[in-house]
């Protein structure tokens, strides 16, 4: 059975993984709700558990060797997972399984098979299950999906993203393969998009990847994917660990374009640069 929170309580949460979007982005989130509140932090450094205990007058915190204890003392009702992604797994299944709520940064798993362990821990108490992709939500996402598919670039046919950041070789991201790379972490950006403002799934894709030669790694920094799809209409991406930060994606249709930049990150001073193109074809 899953955890209940009487009417009216605030839900009580749990932060594993107190990285830079949880202390940037949740944790800060959550003090100006009114239905929320945070008791407990689990991480893997004392020194930034104590820190976050007297920031927000958090209960008590734990290290990730401990979380058993933590799920057992039930100082929370939910739980936002924010670890890497390598580890969401770890995390979720067992918090599932006693009927903690959860809050999962995206994305859900690093393998089809981990997001069916994730999945079936769900259904074996009915807990709340949720994955923290804030652009399902976004307004401006939201809005050119609503243009595209409202006919304003007559029938879609082209999409292209560039999204890729400067990440340290001492980042975990540098440190943990192919799960922890550019398509597990990134890669669910533009493809959610295209997935979205073409309303279809792909019928083919192709990829090729390159590595940085001044770093050490045994995977692909730097992958460039093709998506197909029914209807003559194609999708292309490349995400990067090793390039100056920039992200921006262009759908173009039979009749007119938008490019929206930047697409994807979020925080203060961000704002979206919309532009709508319309065009005659040529006789």
């Amino acid at each position: 059975m899953s955890k209940i929170i009487p009417p009216g309580a605030k839900v009580r949460y749990a932060i594993v993984g107190c990285g830079w979007i949880s202390q940037g982005h949740f944790m800060p989130g959550v003090v100006n709700t009114k239905n929320s509140t945070m008791t407990v932090a689990i991480t893997d450094d004392p020194e930034k558990g104590k820190a976050l205990c007297e920031k927000y007058k958090l209960l008590k915190w734990y290290l990730y060797e401990n979380f058993d204890q933590a799920l057992k003392e039930a100082l929370f009702d939910a739980l936002y997972i924010a670890t890497p992604n390598f580890r969401h797994a770890e995390f979720t299944i067992p918090a599932l399984e006693l009927g903690y709520h959860v809050l999962l940064e995206k994305p859900m798993e690093t393998s089809e098979e981990g997001c069916r362990a994730i999945l079936a821990a769900q259904q074996k108490t009915g807990a709340k299950l949720m994955v923290a992709y804030r652009l399902h939500c976004e307004p401006t996402t939201i809005e050119i999906i609503n243009r595209v598919r409202s006919g304003d670039l007559g029938d879609p046919r082209i999409f292209n993203s560039v999204f890729s950041q400067s990440v340290s070789p001492s980042n975990h991201r540098y440190k943990n393969g192919f799960d922890a790379g550019p398509i597990p972490d990134m890669g669910t950006y533009p493809i959610n998009a295209v997935r979205n403002i073409f309303a279809m799934e792909p019928i083919e894709v192709y990829a090729v990847g390159s590595k940085n030669p001044e770093f050490d790694t045994d995977f692909s920094d730097t992958v460039s994917v093709t998506l197909k799809f029914s209807g003559s209409r194609i999708a292309t991406f490349t995400v990067s660990y090793s390039a100056s930060g920039t992200n921006q994606f262009t759908v173009v249709g039979a009749n007119g374009s938008i490019e929206c930049n930047p697409s994807y990150m979020f925080g203060p001073d961000i704002a979206v640069r919309k532009i709508l193109l319309s065009f005659s074809p040529l006789s």
